[in-house]
């Protein structure tokens, strides 16, 4: 299923993003990893092989850059199919003691980030009619631990702009698709190493692709959808209609 399609993934050097790439070239994809640091790219290239993976050095809060690197992309694989937003940065400092400057910068990169990859992409998708996007999130807005502030607000705001995103796409009559992924506490430099193994994750990534799913818009948690859990009333309303979820 995945056979010669042209899969984006930001952050691809190194943790979760180089685990996709690996994965999805696996499956025979054409994967195209995105990164600020040329160098780890290179690295996911040797393990991944150069004839599926290829690499732009990138920085997602340049919307400029990224526009140019896209249409590159398009230019050069004729179509993008999926993209996977999972570059962010994780400052593990005390929200009094972390700067404005730093505090902006962080919002940068993991929110107007990926607003900025959607924004550059979507054209591309529209014209195409087809499309997946797959924003990584998070439940750490839920409930933040200590000298997590950008961080736990960045992800919230992920929630929030994914599914605003997709309501603006509810006018076009194309199979486009934007979705929010939360892998799990992953073994990554991010969690000081602990938690999931990022090559199970990607796993899951790639499960997620092959779904076949009619809605424009869902939160997926590891390899299924997440649904809001329901109230009492709403579960004995269900039982006598015979609601399926």
């Amino acid at each position: 299923m995945l056979k010669d399609k042209v899969v984006i993934i930001t952050g691809a050097g190194s943790g979760l993003g180089r685990a996709l790439s690996i994965a999805f070239c696996k499956e025979q994809a054409q994967v195209i990893g995105l990164g600020r640091s040329v160098e780890t790219l290179e690295e996911t290239q040797k393990i991944a092989g150069k004839d599926m993976f290829s690499f732009y050095g990138a920085d997602t809060s340049n919307f400029e850059q990224l526009q140019k690197t896209m249409d590159s992309i398009v230019s050069k694989f004729g179509k993008i199919d999926y993209l996977f937003n999972n570059a962010a940065v994780y400052p593990k400092i005390n929200f009094l003691d972390e700067s404005a400057g730093d505090f902006a910068q962080a919002l940068n990169i993991n929110v107007a980030g990926v607003a900025n990859c959607c924004k550059a992409v979507l054209p591309h998708m529209i014209k195409n009619q087809f499309g997946r996007i797959y924003n990584l999130g998070s439940w750490a807005d839920i409930a933040p631990i200590a000298n997590s502030a950008v961080y736990s607000a960045s992800k919230g705001a992920i929630h929030a702009l994914t599914k605003s995103i997709a309501v603006d796409l509810t006018d076009r009559n194309v199979d486009v698709q934007i979705h929010e992924w939360i892998p799990g506490h992953l073994n990554t430099q991010m969690s000081d190493y602990t938690g999931i193994d990022p090559a199970v994750s990607a796993s899951w990534g790639v499960a997620l692709t092959k779904m076949d799913n009619e809605k424009k818009n869902c939160i997926f948690e590891c390899d299924r959808e997440w649904l809001p859990p329901k109230s009492l009333k709403q579960k004995i309303k269900g039982k006598i209609l015979f609601w399926k979820n």
